[in-house]
């Protein structure tokens, strides 16, 4: 498995964030593994059934099978994020279906809403389109999907100095808000990252668009931007 300092490297390559290296430094391999070919499909071993075998050849007790379950993955599915940074301390996470762009309605809403905090400039930012899994390795597990994103965040507070963070809709929510609170609970709440930023959760533009009401929850989530801008 490859050490954290070389799983932050592979995800700021991926994120296209340019790293700088002295000339002496040796380039790094992940140990990354790629698909099974179809024809060694039949000599693989799904992760539970692996779990069953060793829980019959070691003979664990109940509570031990039942925390050897409790350390397998928990995986998470596809997925997409649209991302702008509007002004230079504002940056917006919105999910989408993997595969899709935001829709003319979507972008016109979320730049009402930076017009509305002062955060809208004279030409509406295009979105950072971010995928997960990356089509370069087979890590599909929640928390890997967590690392990759906070890593893309913590570049974005620390090198570019944005200050705000939505996280628009469950998705971003869930991979980004430090405290965990579940959603719809944790919109309009604010918490802030190591970094000094502060994350802002909002309902996503396509629950806004399906159910204008929820625009007043936005509002009132954000508008503390205008009064510490």
């Amino acid at each position: 498995m490859a050490e954290p300092r070389e799983l932050r490297d592979w995800y700021l390559g991926t994120l296209g964030v340019v790293q700088y290296r002295p000339r002496d430094t040796a380039p790094i391999a992940l140990d990354f593994h790629q698909e099974p070919k179809e024809t060694e499909v039949a000599n693989t071993i799904a992760p539970s059934e692996a779990v069953v075998a060793l829980q019959q050849s070691s003979g664990l007790s109940r509570d031990e099978e039942d925390g050897l379950t409790d350390l397998q993955e928990e995986q998470i599915a596809r997925f997409r994020l649209a991302c702008w940074q509007s002004g230079d301390d504002l940056l917006v996470l919105n999910g989408l279906i993997p595969g899709s762009l935001p829709v003319q309605e979507e972008s016109g809403l979320l730049a009402n809403m930076l017009r509305a905090v002062g955060r809208l400039g004279d030409v509406f930012p295009p979105p950072q389109l971010l995928d997960w899994p990356p089509s370069v390795t087979d890590q599909t597990g929640k928390s890997g999907a967590e690392g990759m994103l906070s890593v893309f965040v913590e570049t974005r507070v620390k090198k570019q100095g944005v200050l705000w963070i939505l996280l628009m809709g469950e998705l971003p929510a869930d991979l980004l808000l430090p405290s965990g609170t579940p959603y719809p609970a944790s919109v309009g709440r604010m918490e802030e990252l190591s970094g000094g930023a502060r994350v802002i959760v909002t309902p996503s533009l396509q629950e806004m668009l399906t159910a204008p009401e929820l625009k007043g929850d936005a509002w009132r989530a954000i508008r503390v931007m205008t009064l510490q801008s």
